[in-house]
């Protein structure tokens, strides 16, 4: 009885032996570098997706999408019946892969992986400005009140590396040396412009140092620093005169009234959002004109008016 008893024991454990090795995962040289789950891909190259020895295989793929649960089906690939499968950075980025495999009477499926397309993320920039201070003057263009600053991000900083700044549109790209418009110095993913220029940026991602890109000269930003008009807003308190004028109805969802008799004509009134951005302009208005706000967003609005001795008077009034 007791031999048998060990026979069985030992049957026992080998099945449980075989069950355990019905386990599979996916191995990679590349994955799980920079994130556990991912494959990350420079340029066009392949990778070869492993797994443990089975008695049969097949690779299934999933498109990438940002709805949650991925309801895209899971595929199988023509072919990929091998103990590997081999990737490429063409067309597979935006795919999850995982490989059913059989030995026995065990059937099991490996965890899924993804062949990420961050790598490939196409550069950007965010610009930042101050309240007040600056006023969109075309496509890409803006006029910056002297003294002020404007705040350029990468807007992918983990995945670019060291930055070329630019201060005007190079000559070519990658930059070359001596190039005039290089901001000798700036390197990192923020760049702070205080002065006139055009500018944009030339970087390498971190994760495939060989891997670089321009922002392309259509996405630089033109600052025009002086002491624009608008400028004044905050600070020429000797020429303003706060809410001498009468302003109503406010609030008002079309039609505003400013002024008062005595100055008849207003040569330039202007009214101003809250980030400091011209939304409607209009000169030479009369004081018994209705300015129509209808189009605006409803909001707090700043509205300068200037007299014909050069007087500025600043009210405030609400759009419904």
């Amino acid at each position: 009885m007791k031999p048998k008893l060990i026979f069985l024991a030992f049957l026992f454990m080998t099945i449980l032996n075989i069950k355990a090795q019905c386990n599979p995962t996916i191995t990679s040289p590349r994955l799980g570098v920079k994130f556990p789950d991912k494959i990350l891909f420079c340029n066009t190259e392949t990778e070869t997706l492993s797994t443990q020895t089975f008695g049969s295989y097949q690779w299934y793929k999933q498109q990438w999408t940002w709805q949650t649960p991925n309801t895209n089906p899971w595929t199988p690939i023509p072919g990929a019946v091998s103990q590997t499968l081999t990737i490429n950075g063409n067309d597979d980025q935006l795919y999850y892969f995982k490989v059913a495999v059989t030995q026995g009477d065990c059937v099991a499926e490996s965890p899924a992986i993804m062949a990420d397309g961050f790598v490939y993320g196409l550069p950007s920039m965010l610009s930042t400005f101050t309240p007040g201070t600056f006023s969109q003057v075309g496509l890409g263009e803006y006029n910056i009140c002297a003294g002020a600053s404007v705040k350029f991000d990468d807007v992918f900083p983990d995945l670019y590396g060291s930055h070329v700044w630019y201060k005007c549109i190079p000559s070519s790209a990658p930059p070359s040396n001596g190039d005039p418009c290089v901001i000798n110095g700036a390197t990192g993913d923020t760049y702070i412009a205080t002065e006139s220029g055009e500018y944009g940026f030339y970087a390498c991602t971190e994760y495939c140092p060989d891997q670089c890109e321009f922002l392309g000269t259509g996405n630089f930003v033109k600052l025009n620093f002086g002491n624009w008009e608008f400028c004044s807003l905050g600070t020429d308190e000797t020429k303003r005169k706060e809410s001498n004028l009468k302003i109503y109805p406010n609030p008002t969802a079309q039609f505003l009234y400013i002024g008062k008799e005595s100055d008849k004509i207003y040569k330039e009134i202007s009214i101003i959002d809250m980030s400091g951005k011209i939304v409607l302009q209009k000169n030479d208005h009369r004081f018994n004109e209705a300015i129509d706000v209808s189009r605006l967003v409803p909001g707090n609005y700043i509205i300068l008016s200037k007299d014909s001795q050069g007087n500025t008077y600043k009210n405030k009034f609400i759009k419904k």
